[in-house]
């Protein structure tokens, strides 16, 4: 198991801002119950985008509380294109990201299913990274929200940013 930071499949850059906007809204810092509450949802539907927010930087839990950082803050209180900026420079070095973009600038362009391959051989086989629609799911929301690769929709493959 590799230990390179990686992003939980269920979260999509507009969670993630959601659930800074709701922690800004509280004046930048919220007990994690109150948010659970806040977006009716429960603690394993929460955690996951916490614990992103918190590896990008975003935010930081202390006693329960979850706190905006300085990042977090000037994320959400930035123009759209700004936003995709600083989530572009941050999910850089996060997997599966990262050997996306790999992949991008070495070959040109990639399916779902050759990252897959590759995680395998970067020993990063989790549950989450086995599944090339998920995979395929992950790259359409993050990588294409923050302009940080291209797509061709008939052929299902993923490409470097023009």
């Amino acid at each position: 198991m590799s230990s390179r930071p990686r992003l939980h499949p269920s979260v999509t850059p507009a969670r993630l801002i959601g659930l800074l906007e709701l922690v800004d809204g509280y004046g930048g810092r919220v007990d994690l119950a109150r948010i659970s509450i806040e977006l009716q949802s429960d603690a394993d539907d929460l955690l996951p985008v916490v614990d992103v927010a918190e590896e990008l930087g975003f935010l930081k839990v202390e006693n329960g509380d979850a706190i905006l950082t300085e990042k977090g803050r000037e994320l959400v209180r930035s123009t759209p294109s700004k936003r995709k900026l600083i989530l572009r420079k941050s999910i850089e070095g996060l997997e599966p990201f990262s050997t996306a973009l790999r992949l991008a600038r070495q070959r040109g362009e990639f399916s779902a299913e050759e990252l897959v391959e590759e995680l395998s051989k970067l020993n990063i086989p989790e549950e989450e990274y086995e599944d090339p629609e998920q995979i395929h799911s992950m790259l359409l929301e993050w990588l294409l929200y923050t302009e940080s690769i291209g797509y061709n929709g008939e052929e299902k493959r993923f490409s470097r940013r023009r």
